[in-house]
């Protein structure tokens, strides 16, 4: 009997990859799926088989059936959390094909919930889901605010349960090694563990359209990062052709709901970080290549492993004038240290000891220990907030000791020292940031940003199109429909990039059967093999295989030989196979002797 095979080295087969080839376009894929794309269940996904090119229940794989098996047993439904249709469509197909799979091709009755985002958010957040799927990247370049905040057993974002002992030892090395090469192979050693232990399955590693509005912006002014035109560096350096260039509208991928810095919705979904990290200053910021640059910070000198001197620049001031001291950033630091906002457990309360001030523009850090992300992912991620302002504030809304917990709106506005400043907030619906024109040292040439969302794709592409926005911070729409559409409209430019993220699907491993280590290995041989249609039928191409949760355009911490489990369908049943579970006669899939639901 073959065994179980994952590349890598850690299990051997000589099964050949199962073959995936859909000679349909996408298009014609989409017609078969029916206009709401709900007709997939029914729908018959090209797949390697024997005597059967459509993918039937007839592939050569060897399951061990029995027959009159205990009721308690066999596995029961399953709920798969999705975005809906509507918000992105690519996305919600993709779960629709793997789902599909786990119920055809292993038994497994796993159904699509398609729901609105924040239900899915705050679903996740307590943990109540079965799996989950949507887009995930790294912090400002370094591969800690994965490795820790979202697999570590104290992660501030592991809402699915993952603890293996190992890896939380090594994910916790990591942040504490100094010396790159040595931090590097502590972070390969991260992903090996995850691909061995597959709490995350990859559909792809994102790659994006964009387009912005050539008569409005000059295109020698455009700077493109990983985020595509979404980015600090952007909007402080287009420059307008002309006057209705002046006022950027753009949209955002759905409506900011939370906008208070220190909330961990207000520095997670970009819907909410973009409009907060674009009002605010940070002491270091990423460069357009990712490198941790001095932003706020003049100048920073390591005086040992856990002690950081920082000076800032002179000249800058909040939105409302009043200048920015070291007092600000010692009140912002020892504000998140006293009170320990949930967003800032992992990066700064459990990382900083103390801050002090040392002169009028320079503070000293003391680290509990060693910290290697310290300037990307704790000075680069914590804003610079006003004292006289927050002490006011907190003392208003009565938040003294919960922060995060107080309503940013109109009557409660951010005020900040960042390139753009509050307008007016109407919720749901605009977004107008004026320019902050007394930045020190990047200071816009546009005059205000404003993001208006809307509810469809179709929309934002017609808005797009029409000149009514000029350029898309987000694109999640169909791919091939954007760039056709700037094809023919000559006063559209195309931008096209990688990001630093992957679009996966997450495991509750502290529920059944995801908490078996072997049927998350089953899960991953099957996803991977269906990541062929997923990219180039679904997403028209826009992507790239993954196989770690850190993206390739992370060179340097990308580790290419993270395990991964093959041979589609066939694999898959084997692992299972060798795992105890077995099959019925009508297919459904059992859980292993002495094991039942709960």
């Amino acid at each position: 009997m073959d065994t179980p095979s994952i590349v890598g080295g850690v299990y051997k087969r000589k099964l050949a990859i199962i073959c995936l080839y859909m000679s349909s376009s996408r298009r014609s894929f989409m017609q078969k799926m029916g206009a709401t794309g709900a007709a997939i269940g029914s729908v018959s996904i090209a797949g390697c088989a024997s005597g059967d090119s459509k993918g039937n229940k007839n592939e050569a794989v060897n399951k061990k059936v029995e027959k009159n098996l205990p009721k308690d047993r066999k596995i029961g439904k399953k709920v798969h959390l999705s975005n809906t249709e509507k918000y992105w469509a690519e996305r919600y197909q993709a779960n629709v094909v793997v789902d599909k799979w786990f119920r055809e091709k292993l038994g497994v009755p796993i159904q699509t919930k398609p729901v609105e985002i924040t239900v899915l958010t705050s679903r996740e957040d307590k943990g109540d889901f079965d799996l989950t799927t949507y887009n995930w990247c790294a912090d400002n370049g370094d591969p800690d605010g994965i490795i820790v905040n979202r697999f570590h057993k104290d992660g501030s974002e592991n809402d699915y349960g993952f603890n293996n002992k190992k890896y939380n030892k090594v994910a916790m090395e990591q942040r504490r090694e100094t010396d790159q090469k040595k931090r590097q192979e502590l972070v390969f050693e991260c992903q090996k563990i995850l691909g061995e232990q597959r709490p995350e399955n990859q559909y792809l590693y994102n790659v994006y359209p964009y387009t912005y509005n050539n008569e409005r912006i000059k295109k020698d002014s455009i700077v493109v990062t990983v985020t595509g035109l979404r980015n600090i560096w952007n909007y402080t350096q287009i420059e307008p052709n002309n006057d209705d260039g002046k006022t950027i509208v753009t949209n955002n991928w759905d409506p900011s709901d939370q906008l208070n810095p220190l909330h961990i919705n207000g520095i997670g979904p970009s819907r909410n970080w973009t409009p907060i990290r674009f009002m605010h200053d940070f002491l270091i910021r990423p460069d357009k290549n990712q490198k941790p640059t001095p932003w706020a910070a003049k100048d920073y000198e390591w005086k040992d492993k856990t002690t950081l001197n920082v000076n800032l620049k002179s000249g800058m001031t909040f939105h409302d004038g009043k200048p920015v001291t070291a007092d600000d950033v010692t009140y912002t630091f020892n504000l998140i240290l006293e009170t320990e906002p949930p967003a800032y457990t992992n990066n700064v309360v459990s990382v900083v000891k103390s801050v002090k001030k040392t002169g009028n523009l320079s503070v000293q850090f003391k680290l509990e220990e060693p910290y290697a992300p310290f300037l990307s992912t704790t000075l680069g991620l914590t804003p610079i907030l006003p004292k006289h302002y927050w002490t006011k504030l907190l003392k208003k809304m009565g938040n003294e000791k919960t922060p995060w917990k107080v309503s940013i709106g109109n009557k409660n506005p951010i005020i900040a020292s960042g390139p753009f400043k509050w307008g007016t907030w109407d919720q749901g619906s605009k977004f107008e940031m004026p320019a902050f024109k007394e930045h020190s040292f990047a200071a816009p040439k546009i005059d205000k940003r404003v993001q208006k969302p809307l509810s469809t794709r179709d929309a934002e592409l017609e808005t797009m199109k029409n000149g009514d926005y000029d350029l898309l911070d987000y694109w999640h729409g169909s791919p091939s429909s954007l760039k056709e559409t700037v094809n023919k409209t000559k006063h559209l430019t195309l931008i096209q990039n990688s990001d630093d993220c992957r679009q996966a699907c997450w495991m509750n491993t502290e529920h059944q059967p995801f908490d078996d280590v072997a049927f998350r290995q089953a899960a991953n041989a099957l996803i991977m093999s269906a990541q062929e249609i997923i990219i180039n039928e679904v997403y028209d191409g826009f992507g790239n295989k993954a196989a770690s949760p850190i993206n390739k355009t992370l060179k340097f911490w990308h580790n290419p030989d993270t395990p991964w489990f093959k041979d589609g369908v066939k694999g898959a049943v084997e692992i299972l196979k060798d795992a105890g579970y077995v099959w019925d006669e009508q297919g459904s899939l059992y859980y292993p002797k002495g094991k039942t639901s709960n």
